[in-house]
């Protein structure tokens, strides 16, 4: 609710010809320290702590500075505007008060009452601290050649990934809170208008205005478990797909990183999270999407039963923030039109490992983990520019579970169903339908505009069309198979 409240005060505070703020940033890792270092580290800045509004009476002066108490920001107010932040503050319920000032001496002072605690020059907090010195192992991680990977029943495989925790319905999640709010959700996480699937991305703007911002999310620590610079691509490349799949400039996307990791004084630790920031510096410049923010979280161990230390999994969430600028032109993943054409734009390469496919065989099979496909982001500035011109009725991403439970996830957003012939997408059944390859999208298109939208995007492949028939039906290299809408939905959602 805080956080609620905190947000619409500063929109209140942003959005205007001239803001009342010059500056800001949050309470997060260190507390007033750090927000209040960072801020004044070419100005300097005075603090009285005794000013600080507390929770609980009693803290000590170093508590009050460290503090990492949530949904707290540290504005820079020009003198004259305080008056009318302070009144804004008040009007949304949020306590506001000024502690400090920035002085221009480049010195940080923060006193508790008329008690100076802390006096040190900004170049000393910056640069004159020692550097930490740390190993880390940059060896790549060992290759393993690719064993043969042999699915019986293709029906029933895609079945047991719509029901894998991972890819099953987070409905329920979902529904525990008041997820629309203010009839601000354009597109929301379960695909409007039957609500029965899932969405890529979300759209939220203000019933008053006609942009909007749509945000986007990407993760699959298997990845780091073989290859964390690939993986770190892989996520930021989902991140832009699920904010592109909803109609999002891709020219105007800002990105934040969320690592969670192990202990990082291990230098094979270290490495692998060396190699994420490699992959997320190189997806950032190849789709100039900044990282904006961020945090982690490492040192994430556990000792086992046998007295062994275990790391999690080294794990990357990117989220997407992109702009939206007229949400009148925004898609949804919901099938729409019986006879549409079903296209897929995007090239599927042999890369399975870590892949969902290999968790339910339930060994590593080898060969690649999905990589940088450095083609993307010209075909999603292509697909933004169709979609702005409504020549795109649905589109959907590819990613876990591959292009099998891409179609399956579609079925279930509406009533309709399609008919897929697969072989043109790669030589094998298995690589054609579990490949989780970066850089895919399911796209829906009247079937007159199929040939300019393949044009466009220059890379795509038409896969069959909508029925009205709900189920799924696919022609693959060595058979044929469908999966019934009842037997996804009773995967995907748990129902019996």
């Amino acid at each position: 609710i805080v956080e609620r409240l905190v947000g619409e005060v500063l929109v209140d505070l942003l959005d205007r010809e001239v803001p009342l703020c010059t500056s800001l940033t949050d309470c997060g890792a260190g507390g007033l320290s750090s927000a209040v270092g960072e801020m004044a580290e070419k100005l300097g800045a005075t603090i009285d702590l005794a000013l600080v509004e507390r929770k609980y009476p009693g803290l000590a002066p170093w508590e009050i500075w460290l503090s990492e108490a949530q949904e707290r920001m540290v504005l820079g107010v020009d003198p004259r505007d305080v008056p009318e932040v302070l009144h804004l503050c008040l009007v949304r319920g949020v306590k506001a008060t000024v502690i400090g000032e920035f002085t221009g001496t480049r010195r940080l002072i923060v006193q508790h009452g008329s008690e100076i605690v802390v006096d040190m020059p900004t170049d000393f907090l910056f640069d004159g601290r020692p550097q930490r010195e740390m190993i880390a192992d940059l060896e790549p991680h060992p290759t393993l050649a690719t064993t043969s990977r042999r699915v019986a029943d293709h029906a029933q495989m895609v079945c047991q990934l719509l029901a894998h925790p991972n890819l099953a319905s987070k409905e329920a999640v979902i529904r525990r809170y008041d997820h629309e709010i203010l009839g601000a959700t354009v597109i929301g996480p379960m695909s409007a208008p039957w609500q029965t699937g899932p969405s890529d991305g979300v759209v939220i703007v203000r019933p008053e205005d006609e942009n909007g911002f749509a945000l986007g999310i990407g993760v699959n620590a298997r990845y780091g478990l073989y290859d964390c610079r690939s993986m770190a691509w892989s996520a930021v490349d989902e991140a832009m797909r699920n904010v592109v799949s909803v109609g999002a400039d891709p020219s105007a996307v800002a990105l934040l990183d969320n690592f969670s990791w192990g202990d990082p004084s291990r230098p094979s630790t270290l490495g692998d999270l060396v190699h994420a920031v490699e992959g997320c510096c190189a997806a950032a410049l190849a789709f100039s999407a900044p990282f904006v923010s961020g945090k982690d979280s490492l040192n994430n161990e556990y000792e086992s039963d046998s007295g062994v230390r275990q790391s999690i999994p080294p794990t990357l969430v990117i989220t997407a923030l992109a702009h939206v600028p007229n949400v009148d032109q925004c898609v949804s993943s919901t099938l729409r039109t019986v006879g549409s054409a079903i296209v897929m734009t995007g090239l599927t390469n042999d890369e399975l490992r870590g892949s969902h496919l290999d968790l339910l065989l339930g060994s590593d099979h080898g060969g690649l983990v999905p990589q940088p496909d450095t083609t993307a982001p010209l075909r999603y500035r292509a697909l933004y520019e169709l979609v702005q011109q409504g020549k795109i009725r649905s589109a959907h991403d590819c990613s876990e579970g591959g292009l099998a439970v891409a179609l399956a996830e579609y079925c279930l957003t509406s009533p309709l169903g399609l008919n897929v012939d697969i072989r043109a997408v790669a030589a094998t059944d298995v690589v054609a339908l579990y490949a989780e390859s970066n850089g895919r999208i399911l796209l829906e298109v009247d079937p007159n505009l199929v040939d300019e939208v393949c044009a466009r995007l220059g890379l795509a492949v038409v896969l069959g069309s909508i029925t009205e028939d709900p189920d799924l039906h696919c022609r693959t290299h060595d058979t044929q198979f469908c999966v019934r809408r009842a037997q996804m939905v009773t995967a995907w959602s748990g129902a019996s």
